[in-house]
């Protein structure tokens, strides 16, 4: 990814990772900045044209660090469930991400001072085994060859049995590190959300190939039919998709699948609604339940039975996830 101008905040000048950064992005101008909110926090920015030209902010993240996972995440039937937030925002712009809604700004956040993550994950693992997913509110996997974070994760559990970690991507990577206790999940969406949805993120083709070699490669690897998006004629979309994955993938050795319907918190729908008056995912007529929005029930129950029905032909009912 192309970025013209670094911010960067005076403390992170200190660590490593900065400047092996910056070494990789010698085109850009950098700026010094004291806060990361003072850039990523303003007031009166336009995210939506933020998009087209996004900046880079180099900071040092302090407070909390892992978090308790949300209750629109799955669990994947994991106990001690956490999600890790090492960067603010994703590489690539899918119209129905909740991070439109979650952030003022489209500017990326990379902190720096990953040491206090490790320090932070080996202070909760004294309290048991923990599953944390690290790359839920971003694409580290698209991001590693500049920022190294998926590196930091993979080579955490090297040195840490009870830790489980999903890395989670859009992308098509093409190298794996074979860690036991490490999960590689792609996205895997019909061609019509694709190239109608996931502006940026690799093809169906190339995440359905990337995870068939992770396979062969030994690493674990969970197919995640997350968001369903009801699209006109979904069922015949989604079972091509389906189709599809499984003439190339070897289901008898993935991890597991996760299936779930778009939801997102109401307050994100809100704020999405405001700045992308023209989304026919943000404007689509959603139930609100318990904060969240989500289709009509009758419409929710019958896509993640559809989805997992057909799945059901090709890996054990106790290998598929499903969101409620």
């Amino acid at each position: 990814m192309r970025f013209t101008h670094i911010y960067v905040e005076e403390r992170a000048f200190e660590f490593p990772l900065t400047n092996e950064i910056l070494a990789k992005l010698t085109d850009a101008s950098v700026i010094k900045i004291r806060h990361y909110k003072d850039v990523f926090d303003r007031k009166r920015q336009n995210s939506v044209l933020q998009r087209n030209h996004r900046s880079l902010i180099l900071a040092v993240r302090d407070g909390n660090r892992i978090f308790k996972g949300a209750p629109v995440c799955q669990s994947m039937g994991q106990k001690n469930f956490y999600y890790a937030s090492s960067m603010m925002n994703c590489p690539f712009d899918c119209e129905y991400c909740y991070l439109k809604g979650m952030y003022p700004s489209s500017n990326m956040v990379v902190f720096v001072n990953l040491e206090d993550y490790r320090k932070d994950v080996c202070e909760k693992l004294k309290e048991g085994p923990m599953y944390v997913c690290a790359s839920y509110d971003t694409d580290l996997l698209a991001m590693n060859g500049l920022t190294g974070h998926a590196d930091f994760w993979t080579d955490l559990c090297l040195t840490h049995d009870d830790l489980l970690v999903e890395l989670r991507t859009k992308a098509a990577p093409s190298v794996f590190k074979n860690v036991p206790n490490v999960i590689y999940a792609f996205t895997v969406s019909p061609e019509e959300v694709v190239s109608g949805f996931e502006s940026g993120t690799a093809g169906i083709g190339a995440r359905i190939n990337a995870a068939s070699k992770a396979i062969e490669a030994g690493v674990k690897v969970r197919l995640c039919f997350d968001p369903i998006i009801k699209i006109p004629d979904w069922e015949k979309a989604y079972g091509k998709l389906i189709a599809e994955c499984v003439s190339s993938i070897d289901f008898g050795k993935l991890t597991d699948v996760s299936v779930g319907t778009f939801r997102i918190s109401a307050d994100y729908l809100n704020k999405m609604r405001k700045s992308y008056p023209d989304s026919k995912t943000a404007w689509y007529p959603y139930v609100i339940k318990d904060g969240v929005a989500q289709y009509e029930p009758d419409t929710d129950k019958a896509m993640q039975e559809y989805v997992s029905g057909l799945l059901e032909k090709h890996i054990g009912r106790e290998k598929i996830f499903t969101w409620n």
